[in-house]
């Protein structure tokens, strides 16, 4: 009883750490001399902490005035400077890291020089950089991983105990210090507190390029409008999902949230108990984001396909297909081995050209989906569903996406035939659903055929990210599409294909496993450049409005080159431009067991619908982190 009041007070002291004061605790004199130095701008601190209840709080975004927009690299401070859910956990001491000396050495360090142990007056007057939003800013502006690499050695340096998964110091502030010639970076690290140790600051010596200056200026500088933000919100909370289970609450921009009024709120899960971050720009409070404007909503007669002839055919067809066998048992085992022999706090791993998601290769081991506790168990959550819409004269379909794990089975262990189907219990599942009288579109050998046209650069899965690229996007397009066209109702829809116009383009993503290697091979894997179909509707990027006939909804497979990376190129523009018919989406970045209240909530738009297609990645309907809301 005693661990638990201890782990819970250490918890809430790391969370409110988050909102405290920003002078540093624990300095001791300067013990290396400084040359002088260019003076700098005065500068507030992008933003300023308030925790409003406990494991609630609002960042509030520093701006000029109440009228001003804010930067880029303000929005991305006020998101990764001690942001309690990415550092929930991490102050506590791994059980197998022994305590440090309490002297310093600078031998682990080589890439720093003039290491200070008090904060120097003239960065107090300088803005700090959270340093990785702003190296993947870098490198898609052309400016190179240099710098990038140089932060994650600094982080991953290990005190002769590299058996540790987990990183001993942060670099929690990045500065650019002058200008041009005389410009220098600078980096304020915090060692964890269970080191003992304390914060330091230190010059680097490695010297700003003028790539990088010029990226700085603009990150600085670069003001977001409301949509821009929204994006933004999108985007972070799409990327930091993998790791600590983080979704945007739904919120309308400057509506009432615990006594104030931000522009987007932020969930995360990261240690079984939910945390939320609020993020507030005083323009934003009484603004409204753009959104395509809509026609009334017509009164619909709507009439479901209720057929079963489909359902018993594609039972049939999965008769004697993908059954737990030898190969696939022996496969289990060999999977097993290599989950065990990871740190346990290691999420992804390299190998075979690929990294792997551990999650996903947990989905792999799963014996029956159906046998999991009451608010696991996704068989009575999609009845509930079907009863609901069923009850409002709308078609549901469900579309399970095989993790990258299960289409690559051979890449993930070694030894393993190409042909092999080792996703079992998946394609068990996707029978129990069809035998429950829900229509289930099994995408499977699509995304198998799909891997056929893989070369070096080219492969249907991303490298380095859990989510699908082009080639397997535009194979799960053509099934369902294909599907939503047979339906009776199809014909009178009044679908009239030919509306969008469709463009090639490519767009530039660091994967969502990347950052849950250790830190010092994060450095190994670059952002991938992506080939991206994007749909416009009158030289616009396109956007189902609520009036749409079809709803798209389910996890970040619904948003990934939707509503981040690239926009308008993601399933639901890609279904539209394929049937003829608008197709509005609905995206939960913290896992499809989310969506179905946002749904349940949004009756007005309901009114014009004829389909809900809810598609999700296969490895929630196994221990989801998220468990199934209730309606």
């Amino acid at each position: 009883m005693k661990q638990i009041f201890f782990f819970a007070f250490l918890f809430l002291l790391v969370f409110f750490l988050g909102c405290a004061s920003h002078s540093e605790a624990g300095r001791t004199p300067v013990e290396t001399p400084l040359k002088a130095l260019p003076n700098t701008v005065s500068k507030e601190l992008p933003y300023r902490c308030d925790s409003v209840a406990p494991h609630q709080e609002i960042r509030r975004v520093s701006v000029k005035d109440s009228t001003a927009l804010p930067t880029l690299s303000a929005l991305d401070f006020a998101a990764y400077y001690k942001n309690p859910i990415r550092e929930a956990g991490k102050q506590e001491r791994p059980e197998n890291a022994t305590p440090l000396p309490s002297n310093f050495s600078s031998e682990g360090f080589p890439m720093l020089d003039s290491v200070l142990f008090s904060e120097p007056e003239f960065l107090r007057s300088s803005e700090a950089l959270a340093w990785e939003p702003f190296t993947r800013y870098l490198y898609a502006k052309g400016a190179g991983d240099s710098l990038s690499l140089l932060l994650r050695q600094i982080e991953s340096f290990k005190w002769n105990q590299r058996e540790v998964f987990a990183d001993f110091q942060k670099v929690e502030k990045l500065y650019l210090v002058g200008a041009k010639e005389n410009a220098s970076w600078w980096v304020q690290v915090d060692p964890r507190s269970w080191t003992g140790k304390t914060p330091f600051w230190a010059k680097m010596k490695h010297r700003p390029s003028s790539a990088e200056i010029e990226a700085h200026r603009n990150y600085t500088t670069e003001s977001l409008s409301l949509d821009a933000a929204l994006d933004w919100a999108k985007s972070l909370a799409a990327y930091l999902y993998p790791t600590y289970n983080t979704d945007l609450e739904p919120h309308t921009p400057g509506a009432e949230w615990m006594g104030n009024r931000p522009f987007a709120v932020m969930r995360g899960n990261p240690m079984g108990e939910p945390l939320w971050v609020a993020f507030d720009v005083p323009a934003f409070r009484r603004a409204t984001p753009e959104t395509e404007s809509t026609s009334p909503t017509k009164e619909l007669v709507r009439k479901p396909d209720t057929t079963s002839a489909w359902r018993r055919q594609k039972l049939q067809e999965l008769q004697g297909v993908c059954l737990e066998t030898e190969k696939t048992l022996e496969f289990k085992q060999k999977l097993a081995l290599i989950l065990d022999s990871l740190p346990t706090d290691q999420n992804a791993w390299h190998a075979n050209g690929m990294l792997w998601f551990r999650r996903n290769a947990n989905s792999l081991l799963a014996k029956n989906f159906l046998e999991q506790d009451s608010l696991h168990n996704p068989l009575p959550r999609m009845l509930e569903l079907k009863a609901y819409l069923d009850s409002l004269g709308i078609q549901l379909l469900v579309v399970p996406v095989p993790t990258k794990e299960a289409i690559y089975a051979e890449r993930l262990v070694s030894g393993t035939e190409d042909t092999l189907c080792v996703d079992v219990a998946e394609v068990e599942f996707v029978r129990n659903l069809l035998e429950a009288g829900i229509d289930v579109l099994d995408i499977y050998p699509a995304l198998r055929s799909a891997k056929a046209g893989d070369d070096e650069d080219h492969f249907s899965f991303q490298k380095f990210d859990t989510h699908w690229a082009l080639s397997a996007e535009l194979a799960a397009l053509e099934e369902i599409a294909g599907k939503v066209a047979s339906y009776s109702w199809f014909a009178e829809s009044g679908a009239t294909p030919g509306f969008l116009e469709m463009r090639d383009t490519s767009i530039v993503r660091e994967g969502d496993l990347i950052q849950q290697l250790p830190t010092l091979e994060q450095s190994g894997f670059a952002p991938e450049t992506l080939e991206v179909k994007k749909i416009y509707r009158k030289g616009k990027p396109y956007v189902g409005g609520k009036d749409s006939p079809i709803l798209l909804m389910g996890d970040s497979f619904t948003g990934v080159f939707e509503s981040v990376d690239g926009k308008s190129g993601g399933p639901a523009s890609l279904l539209a431009f394929a049937l003829g018919l608008d197709v509005q989406v609905m995206t939960s970045w913290g896992g499809g067991p989310g969506v179905r209240h946002r749904l349940v909530k949004d009756k007005k738009s309901l009114q014009s619908k004829r389909l809900v297609i809810y598609m999700m990645t296969a490895r929630d309907f196994w221990h989801s982190p998220l468990e199934w809301d209730v309606f």
